[in-house]
């Protein structure tokens, strides 16, 4: 289960938030592709939530990468 308050509620001072953009901003930096960058944003994301649909997460990160 996640740490964080509400089910998408997490914010730029949970651990989930700062791990994806953490992963997302780094890999971006380090010149890989968008797409990459992103699936891997996604991928720590279920990590932290697999209570949320898998079909669900990429919306969220993408709210979140915004």
């Amino acid at each position: 289960m996640s740490s964080c308050d509400d089910e998408l509620g997490c914010g730029p001072t949970d651990t989930c938030y700062r791990a994806v953009v953490t992963a997302y901003s780094q890999m971006k930096m380090l010149g890989q592709k968008e797409q990459i960058c992103f699936n891997s944003a996604v991928a720590v994301y279920r990590h932290h939530h697999p209570e949320i649909p898998g079909d669900r997460a990429p919306y969220v990160i993408a709210d979140w990468l915004d």
